[in-house]
């Protein structure tokens, strides 16, 4: 299943030793990656609030926690060979490349405000780059445990940002946006343990 209409070149990945490689395993390679540098974004926010909001700070540090553990799920995915029939296109890819490059110099900003942290993950999380992750992860899905930590984990760190937007008076646009992303992760299907 390594959907063969996806045409990446190897060039497009330049940090994947590729060669012998899948086109599947070139895609989740790259999605590993990007993943890892989302991860980077909230260790950077964690880091920019450490000295004025502790408590600030250990959000995007458990954030970042959330995205290495994204990227170790997928690890497991391709490990197990647990491939998605579902592919990414390469133009998905590199607008989540683009995307994850762009957030993370807006991130490196030093004096980075705590809007901007916050338009940072509410761009982030309401992405399509959540939409491939959890279409990767997929397979993972046979798997009750895994799919209702996947899920519980979601909601409960929106919730969480949701919570300090709220407690640090963030605009109303950023809440509403935030509120409309905790729903649309609490509304999800459970499936079925069988």
């Amino acid at each position: 299943m390594t959907g063969s209409g996806h045409g990446f070149n190897l060039r497009w990945n330049a940090g994947c030793n590729c060669r012998g490689m899948s086109n599947a395993g070139v895609i989740y390679h790259d999605f590993i990656d990007l993943k890892e540098q989302a991860a980077e974004i909230y260790l950077n926010m964690a880091s920019r609030f450490s000295p004025e909001i502790p408590s600030f700070s250990a959000l995007w540090l458990d954030m970042g926690m959330r995205e290495k553990q994204h990227s170790e799920l997928l690890r497991l995915c391709v490990a197990e060979g647990m491939i998605a029939p579902d592919l990414p296109a390469q133009e998905e890819m590199e607008a989540a490349r683009d995307l994850v490059e762009r957030l993370s110099r807006d991130a490196a900003v030093p004096d980075l405000s705590i809007e901007e942290a916050f338009r940072i993950a509410v761009e982030l999380e309401r992405s399509e780059f959540n939409g491939i992750y959890d279409r990767l992860s997929t397979p993972a899905h046979d798997s009750l445990y895994l799919f209702r930590r996947k899920v519980i984990s979601l909601s409960s760190h929106l919730e969480e940002i949701l919570k300090h937007a709220r407690d640090l008076n963030v605009s109303d646009l950023a809440i509403s946006e935030l509120e409309r992303l905790v729903d649309r992760h609490m509304s999800r299907d459970w499936p079925k343990a069988g």
